[in-house]
């Protein structure tokens, strides 16, 4: 999720590329998100593209959106 929020729209192929699962995997959490009215998806071809929707999640969760763009930024704790 925090790489959706991070953009204005995310397609399919950047979590293919970046996540170490599988694109089912993907589709199942993707799937989830939108039943639960988190993200919209749009098909375009093949493809799917991701849209956070980012009103209602800050209303479910205020402060979240915040917390997951700099949780993005900040380089990951190793240790």
């Amino acid at each position: 999720m925090a790489r959706i929020v991070t953009v204005d729209e995310l397609p399919c192929t950047t979590l293919e590329k970046e996540l170490p699962i599988s694109k089912s995997t993907i589709s199942y959490h993707m799937k989830i998100l939108y039943r639960a009215r988190l993200i919209d998806i749009r098909k375009d071809g093949r493809y799917y593209h991701y849209r956070a929707r980012t009103t209602e999640i800050e209303q479910l969760v205020p402060g979240l959106l915040h917390s997951l763009a700099t949780r993005r930024s900040e380089p990951a704790n190793l240790a």
